[in-house]
């Protein structure tokens, strides 16, 4: 008996329903991370940028076939929050060898950081060989807050009794 094998009258109709089950599935967005991991970075010093590119995997009961789907990160577009976006398909590597960097320059205040990720898919039925799906379909992860400082240096006169001015 062979596990992968379809019947020939069903197989446009099984086809479609995989195709639809792609085009509406709704990956687990990527995780996403900022280093430092605090709810503030400094301007000017690079931001570590991080995402999780583990593939998904989802299964389902099409027709009376068991079909897996699998999605995988394909690229990550990263919206700053002060203007600029990165498009990449590196999900980044942690300190102290980055690969994702953001730089605020002379900025202050808060920003939201967002991560979208688009998802490239293949599909198998039973346990056939993987077919590449020819769309790609896109989730995004929660955004995150975070402030920009941005310290300021400031040279006083002070006398010798320490009072400054």
């Amino acid at each position: 008996m062979l596990s992968w094998y379809v019947c020939a009258d069903n197989t446009d109709e099984l086809l479609a329903a995989i195709e639809h089950e792609w085009a509406t599935l709704t990956p687990t967005p990527s995780a996403a991370r900022l280093q430092p991991d605090a709810a503030w970075v400094y301007a000017n010093v690079p931001t570590i940028a991080l995402a999780d590119d583990t593939p998904v995997v989802h299964r389902a009961n099409l027709l009376g076939e068991d079909v897996q789907i699998r999605a995988t990160p394909a690229n990550f577009t990263w919206t700053w929050g002060d203007g600029e976006s990165t498009v990449t398909d590196d999900p980044g590597s942690p300190y102290p060898n980055p690969t994702l960097t953001h730089t605020y320059a002379h900025q202050e205040g808060h920003v939201t950081v967002n991560l979208g990720t688009s998802w490239n898919g293949q599909y198998r039925i039973g346990d056939g060989e993987w077919v590449p799906f020819g769309t790609a379909i896109t989730s995004e992860s929660p955004p995150i807050t975070i402030e920009i400082r941005n310290p300021h240096s400031q040279l006083v006169a002070c006398d010798l009794n320490g009072n400054c001015r």
